[in-house]
């Protein structure tokens, strides 16, 4: 087998870099037609699906090919070597699903096995013997079988992850079923970065947030990428699940702001049932930028062109540059990749 070529390397995600693919030879249970059809309609719906409304249509798209009865997509964390979630998206599975595993979080042997085998779907049948706790949670939850998948982002350190789950009343989960998963849930997970980046540059303001949804008890069931990424450099201890506790307060008084040493946080109310409301996260940037300049610097850190910016503003590119330059100064930076990872960070400059 010829080396990739620098073209090829070069379009795989971050997932899979380091990693080459696997070489096991595998008969898919998919033409390759449906595969294609399916790829294309994840990539139209992270273009066209508002914010938070990508989970639930894209694995509607996925059991179009492999069938299954509940599913549960989220972020891990992965400290000491025990698996926590920071957030995750319930399909067909109750809001208490969460709180109760964690219950069973340390001998959840299907997790450790995830997190031990990164990029590899794993297969769990139950024909292996696990802890009583873990059997009784299977039970409670109608988990016969599953496949679960987790792929590390090595630019927040965390990893996201994909569990499909079948009950007893459904046949188990095949190894050419467990093939094909593997095989597109890098893809899936790709259109996810997508539909974050694409939901959230429609407007500038929105590109200087991130942003989440968290649940009466305070999980949360619905967060991006950096929201997550945000948490957990405020809160280093922090393993996921509920909210850390000096967010508890805005639960409890369902909405307020709250300032950290790196981020502010706000809670707004939600009108969706049972939902405690909407989070949104951005850096304590400081160092005298006023607000337009932060927009039109987040804006150009986040990929728009002078006249991109200056075209949404309603302004001269001449004065787009006038702001970034002005922004250059204040932050002590020097360049375009600098701006950016001040912007997400928000420590103070080198000097």
């Amino acid at each position: 087998m010829e080396p990739l070529s620098q073209a090829a390397r070069a379009a795989r995600t971050p997932q899979m870099q380091g990693r080459e693919p696997s070489l096991r030879p595998t008969t898919l249970p998919m033409q390759l037609d449906r595969f294609s059809a399916l790829l294309l309609a994840w990539h139209r719906l992270a273009a066209d699906a508002p914010a938070g409304g990508f989970h639930g249509e894209a694995l509607a798209l996925l059991e179009q090919a492999v069938a299954f009865d509940s599913a549960w997509w989220g972020t891990g964390n992965l400290q000491a070597g025990q698996p926590g979630v920071v957030q995750g998206y319930l399909h067909r599975l109750p809001p208490e699903f969460v709180n109760d595993w964690w219950g069973i979080a340390d001998v959840d042997a299907l997790a450790r096995r995830v997190a031990e085998q990164p990029g590899v779907t794993v297969l769990a049948d139950g024909g292996s013997p696990v802890d009583d706790a873990e059997d009784a949670f299977d039970e409670r939850y109608g988990l016969a079988c599953a496949l679960s998948t987790g792929l590390p982002d090595d630019s927040t350190g965390l990893s996201t992850f994909l569990s499909l789950f079948r009950g007893n009343a459904s046949p188990a989960f095949t190894e050419a079923e467990r093939a094909l998963v593997e095989v597109l849930v890098p893809h899936l997970m790709l259109a996810e970065q997508t539909h974050w980046r694409t939901a959230f540059r429609r407007q500038i303001h929105a590109a200087a947030e991130h942003v989440a949804q968290v649940d009466e008890a305070g999980f949360l069931t619905q967060a991006s990428p950096d929201f997550c990424q945000a948490l957990v450099r405020e809160f280093p201890g922090w393993p996921g699940g509920l909210l850390p506790d000096p967010l508890r307060p805005l639960l409890m008084a369902r909405q307020g702001n709250w300032a950290g040493r790196r981020i502010e946080v706000r809670l707004e109310p939600s009108a969706v049932p049972l939902s405690g409301g909407h989070l949104s996260v951005r850096p304590r940037i400081g160092h005298g930028l006023t607000p337009r300049e932060e927009g039109i610097a987040r804006a150009y850190a986040a990929g728009d062109s002078y006249k991109e910016i200056a075209r949404q503003l309603g302004l001269s590119p001449a004065t787009v540059r006038g702001y970034l330059r002005d922004c250059y100064l204040k932050l002590g930076v020097s360049n375009k990749a600098a701006l950016g990872g001040m912007l997400q960070g928000g420590g103070a400059p080198s000097r």
